[in-house]
């Protein structure tokens, strides 16, 4: 249960600390006192939206935090796996600053507002005044249904949806290749061409360097010949100078002479033979591959055409041969896929007709258990409405079959009929404020006893209803907080009386500043309160005598 409730700097509270009890708690105070912004407080630490308007005059930030005491296995378990730490408390908090992004905290560690939202959901169930028009809508009437069902027909509305994710997959694709028709042949033809193409050109592993390396040698073939030719006239001498080799062999003669009387010079020596054999060898093959150079100019000119083949090649369809090897097999593929154009679209409708075919078939088996629900339904808002002082009251939830959708084969309307004789109508259409809020209480109560949610919240519930019908909805509240902290914000006596703990919610203002208090009221002060809500401008020993009858009454019922 929510045990301790801390705000500061939120709209017109500037520091607030609301110490909660068990049982049925209840807050009062006059209009504009502040009432309904301490749900606001709490709705935003809850995970509702935040907005800087709600900071405080002259403050930076708004600061609140709720203690809540707790046990919940499921929730126990998604805490420790989302990495906060478990313990008899837990402490939701959030801080809204004027000039920095928000702060959510889950025992101390920053969250998201996802997780925040969803174990809130877990902790407390809120409902406001403006929250009636949530049974208005067809959508919410049969997701409600959908919250009472089994986790199994959770499941099948999960693999429902699914379905319908995989049908619009396939759906999209059948469009896109009806649309494609009509210039599949203008690509059937080019990739035909592109492919041939490529065929054509027979590529091999020699077009990626060797082809560019044969033609550069081929294309500067002069220039070879005049390099290799100048090198032998170097060796031989024939440019004014002597020879190379001969001016070896002579080194080497005069070496010979000197090494008879200088052994140490013996490894020059060698070193000047070997110099010498070198370029005796590096003459005889230069010479050799000019002997046998031939420049074939049918060669050349087809390397040149070649060459201009595989580069066109390599502009359109890849840097390197593999790349176009790579393109013509997609080509291929997307030829044959265009080639089977018909095929493929036989095959696609045939995948969404199974696909909706499993996803009737499952559709049925949800309406099959949201009708089995309904009846349950049916009985129970029956029963806690007859409770609330609708006693006439006949509800009815009519289920008409619609075209197949993601949501199933359903159409969920609420219908009620309120007094002897009159015919069912449609609950948007019917239902008076009051009768709304007891309708609404009705559900409170089934949906609290089905999800065990330990407490709940409601912001004025008794608009619209005085009297009887206020003591009805009283003791419903009461009977309820029986087994749940319930937290009421009420102006009405009859509910007021039956507090087991009463908060009273005032402004003062003090150096031109409003601030907003809570107090928590003793039997003796609870009278006085009351005594005020029964409704003269003046409290008389009449109305105080009265209050106090209230209060004698819920301790003896």
């Amino acid at each position: 249960m929510l045990i301790e409730l801390k705000i500061e700097n939120f709209a017109i509270i500037e520091n607030l600390t609301i110490e909660w009890g068990s049982g049925l708690n209840i807050l009062t105070g006059e209009t504009g006192s502040g009432k309904s912004i301490i749900i606001d407080a709490l709705g935003m630490v809850l995970g509702g939206r935040s907005n800087k308007d709600l900071i405080k005059t002259g403050a930076e930030y708004a600061y609140v935090e709720a203690v809540f005491s707790f046990y919940n296995e499921d929730l126990s378990k998604f805490l420790s796996e989302n990495g906060f730490e478990i313990g008899e408390l837990i402490v939701l908090s959030r801080q809204i600053n004027r000039n920095k992004p928000s702060i959510t905290r889950i025992n101390g560690r920053v969250a998201t507002q996802s997780v925040m939202t969803y174990i809130s959901s877990k902790l407390v169930d809120v409902y406001a005044q403006e929250e009636n028009q949530y049974l208005m809508s067809p959508k919410n009437q049969m997701d409600l249904i959908d919250d009472f069902c089994t986790i199994e027909h959770k499941k099948k509305q999960e693999n429902l949806l699914n379905l319908f994710e995989e049908i619009k997959k396939y759906e999209e694709k059948k469009a896109s290749l009806e649309n494609f028709e009509s210039s599949r042949e203008r690509e059937i033809d080019l990739l035909t061409y592109q492919i041939k193409e490529i065929e054509d050109a027979n590529l091999t592993p020699y077009d990626d360097e060797d082809l560019e390396n044969d033609f550069k040698k081929f294309s500067n073939s002069s220039l070879i010949r005049e390099n290799l030719e100048a090198t032998l006239n170097l060796l031989r001498g024939d440019y004014e100078v002597s020879a190379v080799e001969d001016g070896i062999d002579k080194a080497v003669s005069f070496f010979s002479n000197v090494k008879k009387f200088e052994p140490d010079l013996d490894e020059i020596y060698k070193e000047l033979e070997n110099i010498r054999f070198n370029i005796s060898s590096v003459y005889k093959e230069i010479e050799s591959y000019l002997e046998n150079m031939d420049i074939d100019q049918e060669k050349f000119m087809y390397l040149e055409a070649r060459i201009d083949t595989v580069n066109s090649l390599k502009k359109k369809y890849g840097y390197n041969i593999e790349e176009i090897n790579k393109f013509k097999s997609e080509a291929e593929l997307r030829l044959k896929e265009l080639k089977n154009f018909e095929e493929n679209l036989n095959n696609i409708s045939q995948k969404i007709d199974e696909l909706y075919k499993e996803s009737s078939n499952l559709a049925q088996e949800i309406s099959k258990d949201r009708k089995t629900v309904s009846k349950w339904l049916e009985e129970n808002v029956e029963k806690e409405i007859s409770k609330l002082n609708i006693n006439n009251a006949r509800f009815k939830i009519n289920i008409y079959e619609k075209e197949l959708s993601s949501t199933g084969i359903d159409r969920i309307e609420y219908m009620i009929s309120t007094n002897i004789g009159e015919d069912f109508k449609p609950l948007s259409k019917i239902a008076s404020g009051g009768e709304m809020s007891r309708i609404m209480l009705g559900f409170k109560s089934i949906i609290a006893s089905k999800d065990n949610i330990p407490t709940v919240i409601f912001d004025e519930i008794d608009s619209g209803i005085s009297g009887m019908t206020a003591n009805i909805v009283g003791k419903k509240i009461k009977e309820l907080s029986n087994d749940r902290q319930v937290i009421v914000i009420s102006h009405l006596p009859q509910i007021v009386s039956k507090a087991n703990s009463h908060y009273k919610i005032y402004k003062e203002i003090n150096k031109n500043k409003t601030r907003t208090y809570v107090k928590k009221l003793k039997n003796s002060e609870r009278v006085g309160e009351i005594a005020r809500l029964i409704g003269s401008e003046e409290i008389t020993d009449l109305t105080l005598k009265a209050a106090k009858e209230m209060i004698e009454g819920v301790e003896n019922d």
